[in-house]
């Protein structure tokens, strides 16, 4: 009984807050005037070169051999401990 009694004044406050009016329309703001809108400048300037200098990749690329056995290359080179 007290249940529905809640629930119904509930509904009454929920309904009752909804009775709030439409807000108005916004007002119109007058259009912006155009301008006008400038031509492209034209390219000026020099026209580009190819560069005078080129890179030369070092001569030689290649890692030095490896040295150590595949047993060793697994094998940390110092101790490492886990905390």
């Amino acid at each position: 009984m007290i249940r529905t009694i809640l629930v119904a004044s509930a509904l009454a406050l929920a309904l009752a807050a909804c009775d709030q009016p439409a807000p108005e329309a916004p007002a119109e703001l007058p259009a912006a005037p155009m301008e006008p809108i400038a031509p492209a400048a034209p390219d000026a300037g020099a026209p580009v070169s190819a560069p005078s200098a080129v890179d030369t990749p070092p001569a030689n690329t290649a890692l030095p051999p490896e040295e150590r056995t595949s047993e060793e290359s697994v094998k940390p080179e110092s101790e490492t401990l886990f905390y």
